[in-house]
């Protein structure tokens, strides 16, 4: 593209730069932590020799709660919070940063924040700058003005996660990242560019382009803006904003249109990323530079369609996700961050929505380039309470910034396809709070035209007439782009029939109803997609997932566990992911891969039922089967098998012999069931469709366990203090097979260039310290986490049980 030929603008980044460009600084490292209040922490000159060292990210909650010598678990039955957090303790956290002056040569500063939980306090050299009380919204602060260029700097964070403030487990301090960008007296603020796809027409697109340039100076300079963008194959073209007089203490903001003639679209199956590369010039000068990723892609909703991106209908395979990586807690290390996103996909998953709050950009990030959508929450709470010490005490008198610091930092991510202003308020019912969620409505449009706002409502199960207290919700339906239905999808039909222009998702739903839930939304347009109760598992609301034992004449509504109840002590894991908390398949994700087609025939078998029991499974359970053949049970007692499928015929072989033959209707259900006498051997069901056979899937029984497995799951990583590599362990049998009943034992020793930041298993109910180096296997398996030393070379695990001989593995961490 040729650009104008007026002087009063050439090309921007082909110029000499000025020597305040910007530049972005990682303050990950080196941070002094106290756990605990400490009277006068906030002061410059404070005395933080004694303190502890620690490297972000950094989540106090899971480390013992007295010391951080303790070998004690985390987990406590006597916190407040109890079940809702896993029993894992919050309280008060300071950090305390020093920086060298001398590294400050700059006019401004911006110090960003990308979560730190909760309450936080923020003081430079002694002086409060802001305070942040939303734990998962990112702060962005001018700072600049307080640094002193001549001596050392202090940079004082306190945080308290409260008792009584969720209902999950939120984490604790600064469990995300923080970074420094030094600029001179005109620049672009961190978030002050954007590119927006206005239309995509086969290979032709057209984008928006958008920057806001601040002059902290105090005359008026004469600018000029332009945008380089370089495409995912690396091409480069330049784009001119234009030029604009900048008065002294004031923003100004330009746009323009631009045309690609050959625009390579973002999708799920093909994620192509984009790089803009603003800057602004003055005279013959650059004088500040924003760079950001992007991608080509368009949507839009309505009834007759759905879901449409870059003109194609979608249906939208969710999973609902809380924040915490699991043994890693709330810490958003990058690498953990990717592998929730990457282990959702490879499960079949193309849409997270980021239950109840806004993720990390670490998160985003990763959705981005592995082609994931995401329904990008705000809140769990407006101004009533679910928890004593929730958001609502901040609500009226933050929320527009924090809704509005969302969808600034988010705005750029192709993955962000829809707002949600909220999950299940309370006050959605009343007059007030429809008046309050028409104002965040019309905020998330004045911000961002191009995304449907949505926000998750739920069947109200204290009502025995549900439908009618269904209703008194359309009010607030009717404000909303795209209808969030949590467990209501009973409701589609006539709420289609009362208003036809409506768009619906399933914004949560039970994993033993998406058979049904997935056949309404694939035969109703108007329906988007289905969000599942959860994707993996979490800390907190300790099992929800659960299924248990009653008498086998009793009254499941008024015996045994509640259905809506936590389970008791020693449960601290939600237990209800299709995936465990270290990432490994549960029986509902195989049953979903038949849902969706993905594997036609997958075997589960149900553990011996004690006798003169039944069982009772709650609304997010699922029943006690297992994709195994390994059971401590005599030759010829009967287990119940049961085969997913889409076929209409199924044969069940054991050991070779016919063990029994059923016919399915694939349209009322994908379920055959049989009582099978056990004998070790291989289990085998086989689908077909008349003669033609559609598939096949074998359980085999192992071996006794033989020997030990530890694979990392890359075997390079940066050397830096927030790169992790995980280590999955296998108990193996002589041939290699998992053993899926192993419960072993097993210590863990790492040397070299790395520390071991995690160990443990799914197990729900295993109360042990999160960073010792034993463990013991969880169906087979465990999981190990490394953290880089931030020096580069080699580390190796060791993974050691009686009985069994030592295993090892190596990873490489480089510059």
């Amino acid at each position: 593209m040729t650009l104008p030929a007026s002087p009063a603008f050439v090309l921007a980044l082909s110029l000499v730069s000025a020597p305040l460009l910007a530049q972005v600084q990682a303050l990950d490292d080196g941070w002094r932590f106290h756990r605990g209040d400490a009277a006068g922490a906030e002061s410059r000159h404070f005395d933080d020799a004694g303190w502890r060292t620690v490297d972000l990210p950094h989540d106090f909650g899971i480390e013992p709660p007295l010391s951080p010598a303790a070998d004690s678990p985390p987990q406590d039955p006597k916190v407040p919070e109890g079940s809702d957090v896993g029993y894992l303790h919050g309280g008060v956290g300071w950090y305390r940063l020093h920086l060298d002056g001398q590294a400050l040569r700059a006019a401004g500063a911006e110090l960003v924040i990308d979560g730190a939980q909760q309450d936080a306090d923020l003081w430079v050299n002694g002086e409060h700058v802001a305070f942040q009380p939303h734990g998962y919204i990112p702060l962005c602060v001018e700072i600049g003005h307080l640094l002193d260029p001549t001596s050392e700097n202090v940079i004082a964070i306190r945080t308290l996660n409260p008792e009584q403030n969720s209902r999950w487990y939120p984490g604790s301090g600064l469990y995300r990242s923080v970074e420094l960008r030094t600029h001179g007296p005109i620049h672009i603020p961190t978030w002050g560019a954007r590119v927006e796809t206005i239309r995509l027409h086969g290979p032709a697109a057209r984008l928006r382009l958008r920057a806001s340039v601040r002059n902290d100076d105090r005359v008026g300079r004469d600018l000029a803006v332009a945008c380089r963008i370089t495409d995912p194959s690396g091409s480069v073209r330049d784009h001119p904003l234009g030029t604009v007089r900048v008065a002294g203490g004031a923003t100004e903001t330009l746009q323009a249109t631009i045309d690609l003639d050959a625009a390579e679209a973002w999708s799920p199956e093909s994620p192509r990323l984009y790089l803009a590369e603003f800057a602004v010039q003055e005279g013959a000068v650059v004088v500040d530079t924003l760079s950001s990723r992007f991608g080509v892609r368009t949507l839009e909703v309505n009834a007759g369609e759905g879901f449409i991106l870059n003109g194609r209908p979608l249906k939208l395979r969710g999973a609902c996700l809380h924040h915490d990586n699991g043994l890693l807690g709330a810490a958003a290390f990058p690498a953990a961050e990717e592998r929730r996103v990457r282990l959702m996909k490879e499960n079949g998953f193309n849409a997270i929505r980021t239950s109840h709050n806004p993720p990390s950009t670490a998160f985003l990030n990763a959705c981005d380039r592995l082609g994931v959508l995401v329904v990008d929450e705000f809140t769990d709470t407006w101004e009533l309470p679910k928890r004593r010490n929730g958001y609502q005490r901040h609500f009226d008198a933050h929320w527009s910034h924090d809704l509005g610091a969302m969808i600034d930092r988010d705005f750029n991510h192709p993955s962000v396809v829809m707002w949600s202003i909220g999950n299940e308020i309370p006050e959605r019912f009343t007059k007030a709070g429809v008046e309050i969620e028409r104002q965040l409505v019309e905020f998330v449009h004045a911000a961002d035209p191009g995304r449907p706002v949505t926000s998750a409502l739920p069947y109200i199960y204290e009502y025995p007439e549900i439908s009618e207290h269904w209703k008194s919700q359309y009010p607030a339906l009717s404000l909303l782009d795209v209808g969030g239905y949590n467990y209501s999808w009973r409701e589609y039909g006539a709420d289609h029939q009362q208003a036809p222009h409506w768009v619906m998702m399933q914004t949560e739903s039970y994993p033993r109803e998406a058979f049904e839930i997935w056949r309404e939304t694939n035969r109703l347009s108007y329906v988007l997609g289905d969000f599942v109760w959860t994707g993996l598992d979490y800390l907190g609301e300790s099992g929800i997932g659960h299924s248990t034992y009653i008498e086998a004449g009793a009254d499941p509504a008024t015996t045994g566990q509640s259905d809506w109840e936590h389970m008791p002590w020693p449960w601290w894991i939600a237990w209800c992911g299709d995936l465990d908390l270290t990432g490994v398949k549960k029986p509902q994700s195989y049953y979903r891969d038949v849902v969706w087609g993905r594997t036609p025939v997958e075997i589960m078998v149900h553990e011996p039922v004690p006798d003169g029991k039944r069982e009772k499974v709650g609304p997010w359970g699922w029943r006690n089967e297992l994709p195994q053949w390994n059971w401590p049970i005599r030759g010829g007692a009967p287990l119940e098998v049961s085969v997913y499928s889409h076929g209409p015929h199924v044969s069940l072989l054991l050991n070779g012999r016919s063990a029994g033959e059923a016919d399915l209707d694939p349209e009322r259900s994908i379920t055959a069931t049989f009582n099978v006498p056990y004998e070790p051997g291989t289990l085998v069901a086989v689908v077909r469709d008349g003669t033609r056979e559609l598939g096949r899937r074998t359980l085999a029984t192992t071996g006794a366990p033989a020997a030990l497995r530890a694979t990392p799951e890359s075997v390079t990583a940066p050397a830096n203090r927030a790169a992790v590599v995980f280590v999955p362990i296998a108990v193996v049998d002589h041939a290699g097979a998992v053993v899926p009943d192993a419960s072993v034992p097993i210590t863990c020793r790492v040397t070299g260039e790395a520390e071991l930041q995690a160990l443990g298993t799914g197990n729900p109910t295993d109360i042990e310290p999160l960073t010792d180096p034993q463990t013991t296997t969880f169906r087979g398996r465990a999981l190990l986490v490394l953290r880089s030393s931030g020096r580069p070379g080699r580390a190796s695990v060791t993974v050691s049980a009686a009985g069994l001989p030592e295993v090892s593995s190596a990873v490489e961490f480089t510059r």
